[in-house]
C-alpha cells in the first residue's frame, strides 16, 4: 500500500530551506520512501510536491497513531522541522497495480486519472499497452486510490523519460479510448532537482 503526502511550500518559510529539511527526516520501521517529487518548470498544477510512503497495510497506521501518542512520538512531533517548512495539505491511500521501488532519476510524466468502477486488471492492461509509446521511457507506477481516500480524479501513472525530448512523442500522442478519463498530467523531477 502507498501512503501519499501532497505538499506544499510555506511561503513564509525561505525556500532554501524547505529545500533543505523536504527530503524529510521520518524512519518508521518498515516504511519505505519511493517517490519524492516536485512539479518542473511549472508544468502541472496540484500537487506541487508529492512525497509517498510504501506501508505494510491499513495496520501500520493504527502503529502511527499508537508510535504519535508516545512521549517519543510526541518529542518527534515538537522537534521535527519538517512541519513548520512544509504544509502537508492532504494525505491519500493507494494500491500499488504496478511498480516497485524508488523512483529513477529523470523526468517523470504523472497521468491523473479516473478509473471509477475498473477493475486492477483492465488498469494494468490499458497502462501497459500504451507503454510501446513511451519507449525509450518506461511506465514505473500505476497506483489506484482505496476507496475515497485520496484527492480526484483517483488514480496516477508515472512515467519516466531521460528528458523532455525523449518525452515529446509520448506527450504528444493522444491516450487512447479505453476504461479511464485522463484528468490532466504534470511533470516533476526528484525532490531537490526540479526547476521552480
Amino acid at each position: 500500500m502507498i501512503f501519499a503526502e501532497y505538499i506544499e511550500h510555506d511561503p513564509a518559510m525561505p525556500f532554501q530551506i524547505f529545500r533543505k529539511l523536504g527530503h524529510q527526516d521520518w524512519t518508521g520501521e518498515g516504511d519505505r520512501m519511493i517517490a519524492n517529487v516536485g512539479r518542473t518548470q511549472r508544468l502541472s498544477g496540484e500537487p506541487f510536491y508529492m512525497c509517498w510512503w510504501e506501508i505494510e497495510g491499513f495496520a501500520r497506521l493504527d502503529e502511527w497513531e499508537a508510535h504519535f501518542r508516545t512521549i517519543e512520538g510526541r518529542l518527534y512531533t515538537a522537534e521535527t522541522p519538517v512541519s513548520r517548512a512544509m504544509r502537508f495539505t492532504r494525505n491519500g491511500l493507494y494500491d500499488a497495480i504496478i511498480g516497485d521501488g524508488p523512483l529513477p532519476g529523470g523526468l517523470h510524466l504523472i497521468e491523473f486519472f479516473d478509473a471509477q468502477g475498473t477493475s486492477q486488471a483492465e488498469l494494468r492492461d490499458y497502462f501497459q499497452s500504451r507503454a510501446p509509446q513511451a519507449a525509450p521511457g518506461r511506465l514505473i507506477y500505476l497506483i489506484q486510490r482505496i476507496g475515497l481516500l485520496a484527492p480526484d480524479p483517483g488514480g496516477m501513472a508515472v512515467w519516466n523519460f531521460s528528458d523532455y525530448a525523449a518525452a515529446e512523442g509520448f506527450i504528444r500522442t493522444l491516450p487512447p479510448a479505453g476504461p479511464v478519463r485522463i484528468a490532466q498530467a504534470g511533470l516533476y523531477r526528484n525532490f531537490g532537482e526540479e526547476i521552480v
